[in-house]
């Protein structure tokens, strides 16, 4: 994808609908927003040198997700923090994303950038703690499937690895560093885990949660006042599972000296049935780091300007994380 042919289509777009965007003039500007994590969603950033908005475009298959979150949209603003929707966008603005949404700019910094956010995930444990029985949310969106906690796991990590893998071969020939026995090892690893989750007493219950499924550091934003901001609720369900929220939020504190602090707190809002699936949790968020970012490696080859940065970090993640989940649970 060339990054600065598509901020020119967004800034020809953003043009014609300034005045439904809110943006005056015809100055506008458009930066692609990276996303160290994918490319399934487009970001960007429009500022007419005064207003700043942040447009987000999607995938046909994605489209029903932004969709239900514009319907969301005042809720998760007023309880959560969600950034304030502007517009939809119901036109194809760049090739292949035939759905967006603009919200209002948020001038706050993602808590991965912060030096010590960890004052402030007490705050967000409360909210998620919140979410998790949203009756509102339950109303608006009330789904039939019915799923264990086993299936909601399975549907957000072994459906998305399965996936990964079958990138990861096609494209082969670009993972240098990987060799053939790592890539045997994945099934054979993903096959243990799907057998544990099935296993597992707690796993066995309907899943009813309400939950963000995609609260990790960079999607929490907070600026000096320790005001926070909940953002991207693409994959909001009513059919997931607490433990996975509070797995995400807390893997970066996991193993630290002050995990116990930190298990207590979930315990004391959540209950040890919840702790329990989290630790499965834990071992698939590091499963995660290992997969997850070489399907990140191979997308970036056609994403010529953050080709570099991608690659680099998805490596060393890889190459970081893969020992320490075999020291943890079990060598090849």
């Amino acid at each position: 994808m060339d990054i600065k042919a598509a901020e020119q289509l967004v800034v020809t777009w953003a043009k014609e609908y300034r005045h439904e965007l809110g943006l005056q003039g015809s100055n506008i500007e458009a930066s692609y927003i990276w996303n160290p994590g994918g490319f399934v969603n487009q970001s960007y950033r429009l500022s007419d040198g005064e207003t700043i908005r942040h447009v987000k475009f999607v995938q046909e298959r994605k489209t029903p997700h932004l969709q239900q979150w514009a319907l969301l949209s005042d809720h998760l603003t007023d309880r959560y923090h969600a950034p304030r929707l502007v517009q939809e966008v119901t036109q194809e603005v760049l090739p292949g994303y035939p759905y967006g949404l603009v919200f209002e700019f948020i001038d706050g910094m993602p808590l991965s950038a912060i030096t010590d956010p960890t004052p402030m995930i007490p705050k967000v444990l409360r909210m998620l703690h919140q979410l998790h029985n949203d009756s509102q949310i339950q109303d608006v969106i009330a789904s039939e499937c019915v799923l264990s906690y086993a299936e909601a796991l399975a549907e957000e990590y072994i459906t998305r690895f399965e996936e990964d893998l079958e990138g990861i071969r096609a494209e082969r020939h670009l993972l240098t560093f990987v060799t053939d026995q790592t890539l045997g090892w994945f099934d054979a690893e993903l096959a243990v885990l799907r057998q544990l989750a099935q296993e597992m007493p707690c796993f066995q219950k309907q899943a009813t949660d309400v939950v963000h499924n995609d609260i990790n550091w960079q999607n929490i934003l907070a600026n000096d006042n320790h005001d926070l901001w909940l953002i991207d609720w693409d994959d909001l369900t009513v059919t997931g599972d607490a433990a996975m929220d509070y797995s995400v939020l807390l893997w970066p504190l996991y193993r630290k000296p002050e995990w116990p602090f930190w298990q207590e707190q979930v315990i004391g809002l959540a209950g040890k049935e919840v702790y329990e699936r989290m630790e499965l949790y834990f071992r698939f968020k590091l499963f995660d780091d290992v997969v997850d970012v070489l399907a990140d490696f191979v997308e970036a080859e056609t994403m010529t300007d953050v080709k570099e940065k991608t690659q680099k970090r998805a490596k060393e993640i890889h190459l970081r994380a893969y020992p320490e989940y075999l020291e943890l649970y079990g060598s090849v």
